[in-house]
Protein backbone atom coordinates (compact mmCIF):
# COMPACT_ATOMS: atom_id res chain seq x y z
CA UNK A 1 0.00 0.00 0.00
CA UNK A 2 2.76 1.96 0.52
CA UNK A 3 4.33 2.13 -2.95
CA UNK A 4 1.26 3.51 -4.42
CA UNK A 5 1.12 6.46 -1.58
CA UNK A 6 4.29 6.96 -3.09
CA UNK A 7 3.76 7.17 -6.60
CA UNK A 8 0.78 9.48 -6.23
CA UNK A 9 3.07 11.46 -4.15
CA UNK A 10 5.80 11.93 -7.31
CA UNK A 11 2.68 12.20 -10.27
CA UNK A 12 1.70 14.78 -7.45
CA UNK A 13 5.17 16.96 -7.62
CA UNK A 14 5.83 16.21 -11.22
CA UNK A 15 2.39 17.85 -11.86
CA UNK A 16 3.61 21.04 -9.51
CA UNK A 17 6.49 21.57 -11.19
CA UNK A 18 4.94 20.95 -14.61
CA UNK A 19 2.41 23.61 -13.75
CA UNK A 20 5.14 26.03 -11.91
CA UNK A 21 6.73 26.13 -15.75
CA UNK A 22 3.96 28.58 -17.50
CA UNK A 23 0.37 30.00 -17.54
CA UNK A 24 -0.06 28.48 -20.68
CA UNK A 25 0.79 24.82 -19.39
CA UNK A 26 -1.55 25.51 -16.28
CA UNK A 27 -4.42 26.40 -18.80
CA UNK A 28 -3.75 23.40 -21.05
CA UNK A 29 -3.69 21.19 -17.82
CA UNK A 30 -7.01 22.66 -16.25
CA UNK A 31 -8.81 21.81 -19.86
CA UNK A 32 -8.01 18.58 -20.28
CA UNK A 33 -8.92 17.83 -16.92
CA UNK A 34 -12.26 19.37 -17.56
CA UNK A 35 -12.52 17.30 -21.00
CA UNK A 36 -11.54 14.45 -18.71
CA UNK A 37 -13.65 14.41 -16.11
CA UNK A 38 -16.79 15.28 -19.11
CA UNK A 39 -15.55 12.32 -21.22
CA UNK A 40 -15.95 10.66 -17.94
CA UNK A 41 -19.81 11.69 -16.99
CA UNK A 42 -20.43 11.45 -20.67
CA UNK A 43 -19.90 7.38 -21.08
CA UNK A 44 -20.21 6.10 -17.28
CA UNK A 45 -23.51 5.21 -17.86
CA UNK A 46 -22.85 2.80 -20.57
CA UNK A 47 -19.90 1.41 -18.84
CA UNK A 48 -21.68 0.99 -16.15
CA UNK A 49 -24.20 -0.94 -18.67
CA UNK A 50 -21.64 -2.84 -20.25
CA UNK A 51 -20.34 -4.26 -16.78
CA UNK A 52 -23.58 -5.21 -15.64
CA UNK A 53 -24.00 -7.26 -18.78
CA UNK A 54 -21.40 -9.50 -18.76
CA UNK A 55 -21.48 -10.18 -14.44
CA UNK A 56 -24.09 -12.79 -15.55
CA UNK A 57 -21.53 -14.31 -17.68
CA UNK A 58 -18.18 -14.03 -16.23
CA UNK A 59 -18.50 -12.77 -12.93
CA UNK A 60 -16.89 -9.41 -11.80
CA UNK A 61 -13.59 -10.01 -13.98
CA UNK A 62 -13.37 -11.60 -17.69
CA UNK A 63 -11.98 -15.54 -17.23
CA UNK A 64 -10.21 -16.79 -20.17
CA UNK A 65 -9.24 -20.51 -20.37
CA UNK A 66 -6.01 -21.34 -21.01
CA UNK A 67 -6.32 -23.61 -24.05
CA UNK A 68 -4.24 -26.35 -24.63
CA UNK A 69 -0.23 -26.88 -26.37
CA UNK A 70 -0.64 -29.13 -29.18
CA UNK A 71 1.72 -31.78 -29.41
CA UNK A 72 2.33 -31.87 -25.77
Amino acid sequence: PYTGYLTLAFLAAVLIMILADSPWTLLATAIAIILMVAGWYACRDRIHQIAATRNGHTGTAPVIANRPLRGR
